[in-house]
Protein backbone atom coordinates (compact mmCIF):
# COMPACT_ATOMS: atom_id res chain seq x y z
CA UNK A 1 0.00 0.00 0.00
CA UNK A 2 1.25 3.48 -0.91
CA UNK A 3 -0.07 6.49 1.00
CA UNK A 4 0.05 9.55 -1.25
CA UNK A 5 -0.73 12.19 1.40
CA UNK A 6 1.04 12.04 4.77
CA UNK A 7 1.31 15.50 6.31
CA UNK A 8 4.41 16.50 8.25
CA UNK A 9 4.16 19.16 10.92
CA UNK A 10 6.68 21.75 12.03
CA UNK A 11 6.74 21.15 15.79
CA UNK A 12 8.84 24.25 16.44
CA UNK A 13 9.99 27.08 14.13
CA UNK A 14 13.64 26.48 14.99
CA UNK A 15 13.48 23.14 13.18
CA UNK A 16 13.08 25.03 9.92
CA UNK A 17 15.13 28.11 10.77
CA UNK A 18 18.29 26.02 11.03
CA UNK A 19 18.10 25.89 7.24
CA UNK A 20 17.52 29.64 6.73
CA UNK A 21 20.48 31.99 6.34
CA UNK A 22 21.42 33.27 9.78
CA UNK A 23 21.02 36.91 8.78
CA UNK A 24 17.36 36.30 7.88
CA UNK A 25 16.27 34.20 10.87
CA UNK A 26 15.20 37.06 13.12
CA UNK A 27 12.51 38.16 10.68
CA UNK A 28 10.89 34.72 10.75
CA UNK A 29 11.28 34.52 14.53
CA UNK A 30 9.39 37.78 14.76
CA UNK A 31 6.39 36.06 13.14
CA UNK A 32 6.29 33.51 16.01
CA UNK A 33 4.91 30.10 15.15
CA UNK A 34 3.48 31.17 11.79
CA UNK A 35 6.93 31.85 10.27
CA UNK A 36 5.16 34.54 8.25
CA UNK A 37 2.97 32.01 6.42
CA UNK A 38 -0.59 33.12 5.65
CA UNK A 39 -3.19 31.59 7.95
CA UNK A 40 -6.79 30.45 7.53
CA UNK A 41 -9.58 32.92 8.21
CA UNK A 42 -11.68 29.88 9.29
CA UNK A 43 -10.80 27.50 12.06
CA UNK A 44 -12.06 24.07 13.02
CA UNK A 45 -13.91 24.64 16.31
CA UNK A 46 -12.41 21.44 17.72
CA UNK A 47 -9.04 20.59 16.17
CA UNK A 48 -7.38 20.07 12.79
CA UNK A 49 -5.77 16.84 13.97
CA UNK A 50 -6.62 13.45 15.40
CA UNK A 51 -6.07 13.98 19.09
CA UNK A 52 -5.30 10.31 19.70
CA UNK A 53 -2.05 10.77 17.74
CA UNK A 54 -0.74 13.66 19.85
CA UNK A 55 1.85 12.61 22.44
CA UNK A 56 4.59 14.27 24.42
CA UNK A 57 7.08 12.74 22.01
CA UNK A 58 5.62 14.22 18.84
CA UNK A 59 4.76 17.65 20.18
CA UNK A 60 1.89 17.62 17.70
CA UNK A 61 0.52 14.91 15.39
CA UNK A 62 2.82 14.37 12.44
CA UNK A 63 5.69 16.25 14.05
CA UNK A 64 8.13 13.43 14.71
CA UNK A 65 9.64 11.30 11.94
CA UNK A 66 10.05 8.17 14.03
CA UNK A 67 6.47 8.30 15.28
CA UNK A 68 5.08 8.95 11.79
CA UNK A 69 7.04 5.96 10.50
CA UNK A 70 5.51 3.78 13.20
CA UNK A 71 1.94 5.03 12.82
CA UNK A 72 1.79 5.13 9.01
CA UNK A 73 4.31 2.54 7.86
CA UNK A 74 4.11 -0.02 10.67
CA UNK A 75 0.66 0.34 12.26
CA UNK A 76 -1.24 1.11 9.04
CA UNK A 77 0.95 -1.08 6.84
CA UNK A 78 2.05 1.39 4.16
CA UNK A 79 4.94 0.29 1.92
CA UNK A 80 5.75 3.93 1.16
CA UNK A 81 4.59 7.24 2.62
CA UNK A 82 4.70 10.34 0.43
CA UNK A 83 5.27 13.25 2.80
CA UNK A 84 3.39 16.47 2.11
CA UNK A 85 3.67 19.89 3.74
CA UNK A 86 0.92 21.11 6.02
CA UNK A 87 0.97 24.81 7.01
CA UNK A 88 4.03 25.35 4.79
CA UNK A 89 1.85 24.56 1.78
CA UNK A 90 0.88 28.25 1.82
CA UNK A 91 4.44 29.38 1.07
CA UNK A 92 3.41 30.21 -2.49
CA UNK A 93 0.84 32.69 -1.16
CA UNK A 94 3.16 34.88 0.90
CA UNK A 95 3.20 38.53 -0.16
CA UNK A 96 7.02 38.62 -0.04
CA UNK A 97 8.36 36.32 -2.75
CA UNK A 98 11.92 36.52 -1.39
CA UNK A 99 10.86 35.31 2.05
CA UNK A 100 8.75 32.61 0.37
CA UNK A 101 11.70 31.30 -1.65
CA UNK A 102 13.92 31.14 1.44
CA UNK A 103 11.26 29.35 3.47
CA UNK A 104 10.50 26.85 0.70
CA UNK A 105 14.19 26.04 0.41
CA UNK A 106 14.46 25.57 4.18
CA UNK A 107 11.41 23.30 4.31
CA UNK A 108 12.76 21.13 1.52
CA UNK A 109 16.15 20.85 3.25
CA UNK A 110 14.41 20.02 6.54
CA UNK A 111 12.50 17.21 4.83
CA UNK A 112 15.64 15.84 3.16
CA UNK A 113 17.87 16.04 6.23
CA UNK A 114 15.53 15.53 9.18
CA UNK A 115 12.95 13.12 7.73
CA UNK A 116 14.36 11.00 4.90
CA UNK A 117 17.18 9.47 6.98
CA UNK A 118 14.68 8.12 9.55
CA UNK A 119 13.13 5.60 7.16
CA UNK A 120 13.97 4.55 3.62
CA UNK A 121 10.24 4.24 2.91
CA UNK A 122 9.67 8.00 3.16
CA UNK A 123 9.28 9.91 -0.10
CA UNK A 124 8.90 13.68 -0.30
CA UNK A 125 7.26 16.66 -1.97
CA UNK A 126 9.09 19.80 -3.08
CA UNK A 127 7.33 23.04 -2.15
CA UNK A 128 8.06 26.11 -4.26
CA UNK A 129 7.34 29.87 -4.34
CA UNK A 130 4.74 29.86 -7.11
CA UNK A 131 4.51 33.68 -6.93
CA UNK A 132 8.03 33.72 -8.45
CA UNK A 133 8.20 31.06 -11.20
CA UNK A 134 11.90 31.69 -11.82
CA UNK A 135 12.73 30.98 -8.18
CA UNK A 136 10.35 28.02 -8.20
CA UNK A 137 12.13 26.46 -11.17
CA UNK A 138 15.50 26.99 -9.48
CA UNK A 139 14.24 25.17 -6.38
CA UNK A 140 12.94 22.27 -8.46
CA UNK A 141 16.31 22.03 -10.23
CA UNK A 142 18.09 22.03 -6.87
CA UNK A 143 15.92 19.38 -5.20
CA UNK A 144 15.38 17.07 -8.18
CA UNK A 145 18.85 15.60 -7.71
CA UNK A 146 17.58 13.94 -4.52
CA UNK A 147 15.81 10.75 -5.67
CA UNK A 148 13.60 10.67 -2.56
CA UNK A 149 11.59 13.64 -3.88
CA UNK A 150 8.83 12.37 -6.15
CA UNK A 151 6.67 15.44 -6.81
CA UNK A 152 6.30 19.20 -6.75
CA UNK A 153 3.52 20.23 -4.37
CA UNK A 154 1.26 23.22 -5.08
CA UNK A 155 -1.59 24.56 -2.96
CA UNK A 156 -5.21 24.58 -4.08
CA UNK A 157 -5.46 28.24 -3.12
CA UNK A 158 -3.71 30.29 -5.79
CA UNK A 159 -3.55 33.58 -7.66
CA UNK A 160 -4.62 31.94 -10.94
CA UNK A 161 -5.67 28.42 -11.99
CA UNK A 162 -2.60 26.35 -12.83
CA UNK A 163 -3.29 26.09 -16.55
CA UNK A 164 -2.37 29.80 -16.76
CA UNK A 165 0.81 30.32 -18.82
CA UNK A 166 2.62 31.94 -15.87
CA UNK A 167 2.93 28.48 -14.30
CA UNK A 168 4.24 26.71 -17.41
CA UNK A 169 7.92 26.97 -16.38
CA UNK A 170 7.12 25.26 -13.06
CA UNK A 171 5.19 22.45 -14.73
CA UNK A 172 7.84 22.04 -17.42
CA UNK A 173 10.63 21.79 -14.85
CA UNK A 174 8.78 19.14 -12.90
CA UNK A 175 8.10 17.02 -15.99
CA UNK A 176 11.68 17.40 -17.22
CA UNK A 177 12.91 15.72 -14.04
CA UNK A 178 10.28 13.00 -13.98
CA UNK A 179 8.52 14.62 -11.05
CA UNK A 180 4.76 14.60 -10.74
CA UNK A 181 2.90 17.78 -9.84
CA UNK A 182 0.52 17.42 -6.90
CA UNK A 183 -2.14 20.05 -6.25
CA UNK A 184 -3.35 19.80 -2.68
CA UNK A 185 -6.57 21.55 -1.73
CA UNK A 186 -6.40 24.17 0.99
CA UNK A 187 -5.13 27.70 1.53
CA UNK A 188 -8.09 29.17 -0.36
CA UNK A 189 -8.68 32.75 0.74
CA UNK A 190 -5.23 33.02 2.35
CA UNK A 191 -2.52 35.54 1.44
CA UNK A 192 -2.42 36.02 -2.33
CA UNK A 193 -5.09 33.36 -2.94
CA UNK A 194 -8.60 34.13 -4.08
CA UNK A 195 -11.66 33.06 -2.13
CA UNK A 196 -12.75 29.46 -2.75
CA UNK A 197 -15.72 30.44 -4.91
CA UNK A 198 -16.99 33.33 -6.97
CA UNK A 199 -19.74 33.91 -4.39
CA UNK A 200 -17.25 35.30 -1.88
CA UNK A 201 -15.84 34.23 1.46
CA UNK A 202 -17.55 31.55 3.56
CA UNK A 203 -18.58 32.45 7.09
CA UNK A 204 -18.14 29.09 8.79
CA UNK A 205 -15.46 26.41 8.76
CA UNK A 206 -18.00 23.84 7.61
CA UNK A 207 -18.75 25.98 4.53
CA UNK A 208 -15.09 26.12 3.57
CA UNK A 209 -14.58 22.43 4.34
CA UNK A 210 -17.54 21.52 2.13
CA UNK A 211 -16.95 23.74 -0.90
CA UNK A 212 -13.49 25.28 -0.65
CA UNK A 213 -11.37 22.25 -1.40
CA UNK A 214 -13.66 20.99 -4.15
CA UNK A 215 -13.96 24.38 -5.87
CA UNK A 216 -10.22 24.97 -6.11
CA UNK A 217 -9.45 21.46 -7.33
CA UNK A 218 -12.21 21.68 -9.93
CA UNK A 219 -10.86 25.01 -11.17
CA UNK A 220 -7.32 23.66 -11.57
CA UNK A 221 -8.57 20.52 -13.31
CA UNK A 222 -10.59 22.41 -15.91
CA UNK A 223 -7.87 25.02 -16.37
CA UNK A 224 -5.15 22.44 -17.07
CA UNK A 225 -7.38 20.64 -19.56
CA UNK A 226 -8.65 23.80 -21.28
CA UNK A 227 -5.29 25.53 -21.72
CA UNK A 228 -3.87 22.54 -23.55
CA UNK A 229 -1.22 22.11 -20.85
CA UNK A 230 -0.69 18.42 -21.53
CA UNK A 231 -0.27 19.03 -25.25
CA UNK A 232 2.51 21.50 -24.41
CA UNK A 233 4.02 19.16 -21.79
CA UNK A 234 3.24 15.58 -22.89
CA UNK A 235 5.11 14.00 -19.97
CA UNK A 236 3.33 16.04 -17.29
CA UNK A 237 1.52 14.03 -14.60
CA UNK A 238 -0.80 15.70 -12.08
CA UNK A 239 -2.24 14.34 -8.85
CA UNK A 240 -5.20 16.22 -7.36
CA UNK A 241 -5.30 15.75 -3.59
CA UNK A 242 -8.10 16.17 -1.06
CA UNK A 243 -10.72 17.66 -3.30
CA UNK A 244 -13.20 14.83 -3.16
CA UNK A 245 -14.14 12.65 -6.10
CA UNK A 246 -17.93 12.16 -6.31
CA UNK A 247 -18.33 15.39 -8.31
CA UNK A 248 -15.93 14.28 -11.04
CA UNK A 249 -18.28 12.44 -13.44
CA UNK A 250 -20.72 15.34 -13.68
CA UNK A 251 -17.92 17.87 -14.10
CA UNK A 252 -16.27 15.89 -16.91
CA UNK A 253 -19.54 15.24 -18.67
CA UNK A 254 -20.30 18.96 -18.55
CA UNK A 255 -16.81 19.83 -19.81
CA UNK A 256 -17.03 17.35 -22.68
CA UNK A 257 -20.44 18.71 -23.66
CA UNK A 258 -19.17 22.29 -23.67
CA UNK A 259 -16.09 21.26 -25.65
CA UNK A 260 -18.31 19.81 -28.39
CA UNK A 261 -20.37 22.99 -28.57
CA UNK A 262 -17.51 25.49 -28.21
CA UNK A 263 -14.75 24.05 -30.38
CA UNK A 264 -13.82 27.49 -31.72
CA UNK A 265 -13.03 28.73 -28.20
CA UNK A 266 -10.16 26.28 -27.70
CA UNK A 267 -9.35 24.81 -31.12
CA UNK A 268 -6.14 23.20 -29.82
CA UNK A 269 -8.19 20.63 -27.90
CA UNK A 270 -8.74 17.90 -30.48
CA UNK A 271 -10.36 15.24 -28.28
CA UNK A 272 -12.81 15.15 -25.36
CA UNK A 273 -11.12 16.62 -22.27
CA UNK A 274 -12.13 13.55 -20.26
CA UNK A 275 -9.84 11.43 -22.45
CA UNK A 276 -6.90 13.76 -21.78
CA UNK A 277 -7.64 13.52 -18.07
CA UNK A 278 -7.45 9.73 -18.10
CA UNK A 279 -3.90 9.81 -19.45
CA UNK A 280 -2.42 12.56 -17.29
CA UNK A 281 -4.40 13.17 -14.08
CA UNK A 282 -4.97 11.07 -10.98
CA UNK A 283 -7.09 11.75 -7.89
CA UNK A 284 -6.15 11.00 -4.31
CA UNK A 285 -8.99 9.17 -2.62
CA UNK A 286 -9.36 11.14 0.62
CA UNK A 287 -11.96 12.41 1.36
CA UNK A 288 -13.98 9.70 -0.35
CA UNK A 289 -17.53 10.90 0.10
CA UNK A 290 -19.90 8.92 2.32
CA UNK A 291 -22.94 7.92 0.26
CA UNK A 292 -25.44 6.84 2.94
CA UNK A 293 -25.81 3.40 1.42
CA UNK A 294 -25.39 4.33 -2.25
CA UNK A 295 -21.81 3.15 -2.82
CA UNK A 296 -22.76 1.06 -5.85
CA UNK A 297 -24.02 4.20 -7.57
CA UNK A 298 -20.74 5.97 -6.76
CA UNK A 299 -18.61 3.13 -8.17
CA UNK A 300 -20.74 3.00 -11.33
CA UNK A 301 -20.37 6.73 -11.95
CA UNK A 302 -16.63 6.74 -11.26
CA UNK A 303 -16.11 3.72 -13.51
CA UNK A 304 -17.71 5.71 -16.33
CA UNK A 305 -14.85 8.24 -16.19
CA UNK A 306 -11.92 5.88 -15.74
CA UNK A 307 -11.96 4.42 -12.23
CA UNK A 308 -10.30 2.54 -10.72
CA UNK A 309 -7.29 3.55 -12.86
CA UNK A 310 -7.55 7.25 -11.95
CA UNK A 311 -7.54 6.77 -8.15
CA UNK A 312 -4.59 6.62 -5.73
CA UNK A 313 -4.95 5.96 -2.02
CA UNK A 314 -4.31 8.78 0.46
CA UNK A 315 -4.92 8.90 4.22
CA UNK A 316 -4.52 12.64 4.92
CA UNK A 317 -2.69 11.64 8.11
CA UNK A 318 -2.87 13.08 10.78
CA UNK A 319 -5.99 15.17 10.12
CA UNK A 320 -9.28 14.59 11.90
CA UNK A 321 -11.14 13.56 8.74
CA UNK A 322 -8.52 11.16 7.36
CA UNK A 323 -9.33 7.79 5.75
CA UNK A 324 -7.48 4.81 7.19
CA UNK A 325 -6.40 2.17 4.66
CA UNK A 326 -8.36 -0.80 6.04
CA UNK A 327 -11.57 1.22 6.06
CA UNK A 328 -11.08 2.36 2.48
CA UNK A 329 -9.92 -1.00 1.11
CA UNK A 330 -12.92 -2.76 2.64
CA UNK A 331 -15.24 -0.19 1.13
CA UNK A 332 -13.86 -0.41 -2.41
CA UNK A 333 -15.03 -3.03 -4.90
CA UNK A 334 -12.70 -6.02 -4.57
CA UNK A 335 -11.25 -5.63 -8.06
CA UNK A 336 -10.35 -2.01 -7.31
CA UNK A 337 -8.36 -2.63 -4.14
CA UNK A 338 -4.92 -3.48 -5.53
CA UNK A 339 -4.77 -0.73 -8.16
CA UNK A 340 -6.15 1.98 -5.88
CA UNK A 341 -4.12 1.04 -2.82
CA UNK A 342 -0.85 0.32 -4.63
CA UNK A 343 -0.60 -0.26 -8.37
CA UNK A 344 -1.86 3.07 -9.67
CA UNK A 345 0.64 5.04 -7.58
CA UNK A 346 3.52 2.85 -8.80
CA UNK A 347 2.55 3.50 -12.40
CA UNK A 348 1.86 7.21 -11.82
CA UNK A 349 5.08 8.13 -10.03
CA UNK A 350 7.20 5.81 -12.13
CA UNK A 351 10.83 5.09 -11.42
CA UNK A 352 11.26 8.00 -9.01
CA UNK A 353 9.25 5.99 -6.52
CA UNK A 354 12.08 3.47 -6.37
CA UNK A 355 9.86 0.43 -6.91
CA UNK A 356 9.67 -1.95 -9.89
CA UNK A 357 7.47 -0.52 -12.64
CA UNK A 358 5.72 -2.77 -15.12
CA UNK A 359 5.63 -1.85 -18.81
Amino acid sequence: MIDCDVHVQISHPEEILRYVDEAERDWYRGQAYTLGLPSYPWSNPSTWFRTDLATDETGMPGGNARVVAKEVLEDQGADLAILTADDALSVGLMENAYRAAALARAHNDWLANDWFPHDERFRGSIIVPTQDPTAAVAEIERCAANPRFVQVLLSGGSERPYGDPRYLPILEAAAAHGLAVAVHSGMEGMGLAHQPSGAGAPTFYIEWHTIGSACSIQAHLISLLTHGTFRRIPDLKVLLIEGGIAWLPGMLWRHDTNWRGLRDDTPWIDEPPSEIMKRHIRFATQPLEHTDGHDELLWEMLAAVGAPDILCYSSDYPHWDGDEPKWLANRLPEAWREPVMHGNAVEFYGRRLGLPVTA
